[in-house]
């Protein structure tokens, strides 16, 4: 572990671009990271994270090392990769070049022949492609394709990868996968059904990431392979979908750590409210969805600020975040509709209010906004 000094206080960095990782951050990355306001110490963050201090060091150094905070008279060491480095010996460059990461299309095209079904005779929801989103109609099939045919791949076919792979290929494979399917990439797109699929696709790639860059991890994973697959043809892998097999403990106890992290924020912004501390308020509620993408936080926030009659942009922020996390959600249309009327923005609130009508043609309250903005 580093010697980080303990005592000071580290600043989150803005305009960071999170595409620029080289790989996403972990969910307790993402928690340290919301935790981090200028004014708690390094000894102060390790005791209020809940993570324990070794792992929320492990987290701090990592998102200093990667550009995201800063700590005041600290430099943080250059990457490995900008350092000068002497020739190389034969033989060794395969230990130390970066990756060759391939083009879109290719990776699409070796994407779509690692599942059992083949994409021609793959059964595609046509209401599903049809769906309104800002993605191309490649992706979108690929997505559904994708997302669909999960459980029937191990890790290895998953990340397009051999079972004896050596670490470089595997961290080629991981920072191609997860970067084409990273959740900053979709960043305030209009995603409706396919958000929850892009999520799930990524998560997966990061929990087979985190399995085989694991030596024992690793080890464990392949016992259970050999244990549950005899040698048969891939379109037979397994009879038992991934999502249903035991995980390891870590992996659990992270998502476990992730929920408590997120139901945490809630309530203390919730207290927040209480105390008619708005902006506080909102700080913890804005963390918190960036932990879990909660349709029914951000529509319980959007609705309270719309009571209150205030704060009225960021009632209508969190309204779209609703939105986004369910676009078939008749609330977050409404709502939108109702706050653009206190806006005065009548053509904003006919649109929205005329979608969710789509959805609930018998909605009474939509139907009397509708009539009175027409008039």
């Amino acid at each position: 572990m580093s010697s980080i000094d303990e005592t000071l206080a580290p600043r989150a960095l803005s305009g960071v671009d999170f595409k620029s990782l080289k790989s996403p951050l972990t969910p307790e990355e993402f928690f340290v990271l919301s935790r981090v306001d200028g004014s708690m110490t390094v000894a102060q963050l390790c005791s209020v994270s809940g993570l324990g201090r070794p792992l929320t060091l492990e987290c701090i150094e990592s998102l200093w090392k990667n550009g995201l905070i800063e700590l005041p008279g600290q430099i943080p060491p250059a990457p490995a990769s900008s350092t000068a480095a002497s020739p190389a010996p034969a033989g060794a460059a395969s230990e130390t070049a970066e990756p060759h990461e391939p083009g879109e299309d290719d990776l699409s095209e070796a994407i779509l022949t690692r599942f059992p079904v083949a994409i021609e005779d793959f059964h595609f929801d046509r209401e599903l492609l049809e769906q309104s989103v800002e993605l191309d109609d490649d992706f979108k099939r690929e997505v559904v394709f994708v997302h669909a045919q999960l459980d029937e791949v191990d890790y290895y076919q998953l990340l397009g990868v051999d079972v004896d792979c050596g670490r470089r290929e595997l961290r080629g494979a991981y920072f191609s996968m997860s970067k084409r399917y990273h959740p900053d990439r979709f960043f305030r797109k209009v995603l409706g059904d396919y958000g929850m699929r892009i999520e799930k696709i990524f998560q997966r790639i990061t929990r087979a990431y985190q399995t085989l860059s694991n030596r024992n991890k690793r080890a464990e994973y392949n016992a259970f392979l050999e244990q549950h697959r005899q040698p048969v043809p891939l379109t037979e892998l397994a009879t038992t979908p991934l999502s249903q097999r035991s995980e390891p403990i870590e992996e659990v106890a992270s998502e476990r750590k992730r929920e408590m992290a997120f139901q945490l924020l809630v309530r203390r912004g919730d207290a927040h409210l209480e105390r008619d501390d708005v902006g506080a308020a909102l700080r913890e509620f804005r963390k918190a969805l960036t932990l879990k993408r909660d349709h029914a936080l951000a529509l319980r926030v959007a609705q309270s600020l719309k009571d209150r009659g205030n704060h009225l942009d960021d009632a209508v922020a969190f309204a779209r975040a609703a939105h986004k996390i369910e676009a078939r959600s008749v609330d977050a249309l409404r709502i939108l509709g109702e706050l653009y009327i206190m806006k005065q923005s009548p053509s904003d609130a006919i649109y929205h209010l005329e979608r969710a009508l789509e959805l609930r043609p018998d909605d009474a309250d939509i139907l009397a906004h509708l009539q009175q903005l027409r008039a």
